[in-house]
């Protein structure tokens, strides 16, 4: 049982460090070791809850701007001899939104050859299109967005309509393309803290639980604004297929309560009890522990 295990020393100041573990104390005001065990290993949860969501934001942005602009300027359209902006003169060092994207194409292409090397023993490499896409950091997504190619015989608004399919912000295609980078920045900033394994639920502000789980909540909804202005159809498939709905599930007291072992179990001693617990579960999309007493004890879950 969870409450049997020692996790002093060797749990908590040995793998986690109290310096870590001190802003759980003090935020989700825990009472012992085993309730704060249970907020970071929920905070772990939430992380992979998130994971598929966030993902399928980067990669449905990517590929939707990818495929536009392809169409329109073709392959490699990131070629300076391409992908033209707004404040270019000649002989001059171009604006540094513009610079960083062409420094991050050429890193991935960088990363296919290298990766062509170590992986597959080949000394010589010509960097595909989609090779080269998929090896991008997310930044290069937000940048392209940038005012800098906002304008006449530029990419944007020109292809803004083929990338963004669904309901903008404004009619306005320069006062779009603001919001669009700004949430883009939004969900890169609370991607990256995901991934760098930081507690997604921390930012400046966050005092209590109920400050914890809204800032999550808001989190999951910018992404989800996200990828519907992209695509309103693939967030459509990540609801049907209950990603959605994980995210924001794992983003509940009810959660932190059960990784606590504080959440209620369910006695289980016939089938239409079972019944109600699943009907409980499929309502409030939630996890809920049933106990089924026979020759012993045993404790599931249903979610």
């Amino acid at each position: 049982m969870p409450k049997s295990l020692i996790y002093r020393p060797v749990l908590i100041d040995g793998l986690i460090t109290n310096q870590r573990i001190v802003s759980y104390a003090k935020v989700f005001n825990t009472q012992n070791d085993v309730e704060l065990m249970g907020v970071y290993l929920w905070n772990l949860s939430v992380c992979a809850a998130l994971y598929p969501l966030v993902s399928s934001a980067e990669v449905t942005l990517r590929n939707a701007i990818d495929m536009a602009l392809t169409a329109d300027l073709g392959r490699f359209w990131w070629k300076k001899t391409k992908l033209h902006y707004k404040s270019f003169v000649p002989n001059t060092d171009a604006p540094y939104p513009v610079n960083f994207l062409y420094g991050n194409f050429d890193t991935a292409a960088r990363a296919v050859i290298k990766e062509a090397r170590v992986r597959h023993n080949r000394s010589r490499h010509t960097p595909l299109h989609h090779e080269v896409v998929a090896k991008t950091e997310f930044s290069t997504w937000e940048f392209i967005l940038d005012a800098e190619f906002m304008g006449d015989k530029l990419i944007w608004p020109k292809n803004l309509g083929k990338v963004f399919t669904g309901p903008w912000p404004s009619q306005q295609a320069s006062t779009t393309l603001t919001y669009l980078k700004d949430l883009v920045t939004t969900v890169r900033d609370f991607r990256n803290r995901l991934f760098h394994h930081e507690p997604a639920w921390k930012r400046f502000g966050v005092l209590n639980e109920a400050d914890a789980l809204a800032h999550l909540v808001e989190k999951v909804r910018k992404i989800e604004e996200l990828i519907t202005l992209i695509s309103p159809e693939k967030t459509e498939l990540l609801r049907k297929n209950g990603i959605l709905q994980r995210a924001y599930s794992a983003c509940t007291s009810a959660e932190i309560r059960r990784h606590q072992h504080a959440g209620v179990i369910h006695k289980v001693a016939s089938m239409s009890k079972l019944a109600h617990v699943v009907e409980l579960a499929y309502l409030n999309s939630s996890i809920e522990k049933i106990c089924i007493y026979g020759k012993a004890k045993r404790v599931f879950t249903i979610s």
